[in-house]
């Protein structure tokens, strides 16, 4: 008999992966927001969901620390938690302050005599495979990853910092109003991020930053239409 922890590392058998509690109940929750089941503005509590998915109140308040970093939450109050819900006017201050700082995000890029866009590059190939099969979740996804890996590659910790406050909430707010954009739109918007790419390595800051300030301007335009 052979015994399988004296064996070399056997094709095709991996590790199983150990998931938290935590994991499992932001997966359960993102879920329930993903499919409708719970909608923007909806208020929900920790005692309610613990509940529902039958684990410890502190393991949904871990949870959902993690669920406001990803945009799919607010806390209104002290005791108030709800579904993110952006109102027009919410939606039209963060992009005056995201336009000017993802515009800089691009100057900073196009100044450095070398810079690693291959995570951008990454996530805007995962883009465009959303965008064939019509993915609209995952194109979102690959959309948020691919404007923080540029902010990382622009090296500027309080322009992270501050759109790391602001952004997550509308790629998150666009998923729970389930209003996904056509598929022909996901791939201009995704061909719109590999020429941005094309313009930052050739430093062509000009052409880049007017790129980024007409992407911006789109999106702010199609983020406030949800919003109505």
């Amino acid at each position: 008999m052979v015994e399988v922890d004296n064996l070399e590392p056997l094709a095709g058998i991996r590790l199983v992966a150990r998931r938290s509690l935590p994991a499992m109940a932001i997966e359960q929750i993102q879920a329930a927001i993903e499919q409708g089941t719970l909608k923007a503005g909806q208020r929900v509590t920790e005692l309610g969901l613990a509940r529902k998915l039958g684990v410890a109140q502190s393991t949904v308040r871990e949870a959902l620390v993690d669920l406001e970093h990803q945009g799919f939450i607010q806390r209104r109050g002290p005791r108030k938690i709800c579904i993110t819900s952006l109102s027009a006017a919410e939606i039209a201050d963060i992009y005056r302050v995201r336009k000017q700082l993802e515009v800089l995000a691009v100057e900073l890029l196009t100044e450095k005599e070398k810079c690693d866009l291959s995570q951008c590059e990454k996530q805007y190939r995962v883009m465009v495979e959303a965008a064939a099969s019509g993915n609209d979740i995952e194109f979102y996804r690959a959309d948020l990853n691919f404007h923080r890996k540029l902010w990382e590659a622009a090296g500027n910790r309080s322009l992270i910092d501050s759109l790391e406050r602001l952004v997550p909430k509308l790629f998150a707010f666009g998923i729970i109003r389930q209003a996904p954009p056509t598929k022909k739109r996901l791939l201009e918007s995704a061909k719109e991020h590999g020429r941005l790419l094309e313009l930052i390595r050739g430093r062509k800051r000009a052409a880049a930053t007017e790129l980024m300030e007409a992407s911006m301007t789109r999106a702010w335009i199609e983020d406030e239409s949800l919003a109505r």
